[in-house]
C-alpha cells in the first residue's frame, strides 16, 4: 500500500504503473496481482487504506483534544494540515480529476472518501460543542477553518510557501477565535 501511495503522488493515476509498485514494494509481479489483479483493484484498496489511517488518526486526535482541555482549535487546523498537506489529500484529488475514463472508480471511491472526511468532520464538531460552542456557531467555525486549509493546500499547487501558509493560519486562529469570543456570552462559556 505504501509503494502505491507514494508512486501515485509523484506521477498521478494515469502514471501508476503495477510493475512500479511490485519493485518498490520489494514483491513479485505475480504476487501483487495475487492480491491485486487489477490497477482498478490496488487503487480500490489503497483509497481504502488511506481513508482508514486518516479516520484513524483524526478520531484520535478529535478525542484528544475532547479530553485534554486544550483549544481545538488548534487541532482542528493540525489534523487538517496533516490531511490536506499530506499524500493522501492530492491522491483523492487526483482521481477525483483525472477523466471520464476513470468514471466507475471515481463513483466507488468517491463514496467512503465523503464517508470518511464527514465522519472526521462529525468528530470534530462534537468535539467544539463539548467545548462549549453552540451547534451553528461550532458548525461554521469548522467549515470555514477546514476550507481555510484545504483553500492554502490546493494554492501549494502553484506557491509552495510553508512559512506565508503558517503565519496566515496564526492569523485565521486569531480572527476565528475572537469571532467565538465574540459570539457567546460570558456566562455561558466553559473554557476562558
Amino acid at each position: 500500500m505504501d509503494a502505491a501511495v507514494k508512486l501515485i503522488r509523484q506521477n498521478g493515476f494515469g502514471g501508476l504503473r503495477t510493475v512500479e509498485v511490485a519493485d518498490l514494494a520489494g514483491v513479485s509481479r505475480g504476487a501483487l496481482m495475487h492480491h491485486f489483479p487489477s490497477k482498478h483493484e490496488l487503487v480500490v484498496a489503497v483509497l481504502t487504506y488511506v481513508n482508514e489511517i486518516t479516520f484513524t488518526q483524526s478520531t484520535r486526535r478529535a478525542q484528544s483534544a475532547r479530553h485534554d482541555g486544550g483549544d481545538p482549535i488548534d487541532s482542528i487546523i493540525k489534523d487538517a494540515q496533516d490531511f490536506f498537506f499530506g499524500d493522501y489529500f492530492f491522491i483523492e484529488l487526483a482521481i477525483g480529476m483525472s477523466d471520464e475514463s476513470t468514471r466507475r472508480l471515481k463513483r466507488e471511491t468517491q463514496q467512503f472518501a465523503r464517508q470518511t472526511r464527514f465522519s472526521i468532520e462529525a468528530t470534530w464538531l462534537d468535539t467544539l460543542i463539548s467545548s462549549g460552542i453552540p451547534e451553528q456557531l461550532a458548525r461554521d467555525v469548522l467549515a470555514l477553518t477546514l476550507s481555510v486549509v484545504r483553500g492554502f493546500s490546493v494554492r501549494m499547487l502553484i506557491e509552495n510557501d510553508p512559512e506565508h501558509f503558517s503565519r496566515l493560519l496564526a492569523v485565521w486562529r486569531k480572527i476565528v477565535r475572537q469571532h467565538i469570543e465574540d459570539s457567546i456570552p460570558k456566562q455561558s462559556r466553559k473554557r476562558p
